[in-house]
């Protein structure tokens, strides 16, 4: 059963407050088309806030997953699929029994089966925080 919003972000991010700043920081977000790409880099900038130790992109334990990472506190790996919308996770026909996580910039897909990390709510939180008239 996928986690709420909340639920899922109290599991994988360690500093909020960080993650909004270095979100924050990224200028072009709202004036580019958000892809794939697009995604991982932006992980890429926010990874030392989550709860995880240590990262493999573009590992080769399953079809076309993106990521490994690691928890050594909880001993736990975390197989990742980056995608510019979850829906997308469906439409490449990824299996959900191979992946722990999509990242992605939209959640557009209120039924999926596994936890889902949306970046779009990161930078509304941080237009929030750090944009206020």
């Amino acid at each position: 059963m996928k986690c709420l919003k909340d639920e899922t972000i109290r599991k994988y991010v360690k500093n909020m407050d960080g993650l909004l700043e270095e979100m924050s920081e990224v200028q072009a977000i709202p004036a580019v088309r958000i892809d794939e790409k697009a995604v991982t880099f932006l992980s890429g900038r926010i990874f030392r806030f989550l709860n995880f130790d240590d990262i493999i992109v573009g590992h080769e334990k399953a079809d076309d997953l993106d990521a490994l990472a690691f928890n050594d506190r909880e001993m736990q790996d975390t197989i990742i699929e980056f995608e510019a919308k979850s829906r997308h996770f469906k439409r490449h026909k990824h299996d959900p029994k191979k992946c722990n996580l999509i990242v992605c910039w939209e959640d557009d897909w209120k039924e999926c089966p596994i936890d889902v990390l949306e970046l779009r709510y990161f930078w509304e939180k941080t237009q929030e925080k750090f944009c206020k008239k």
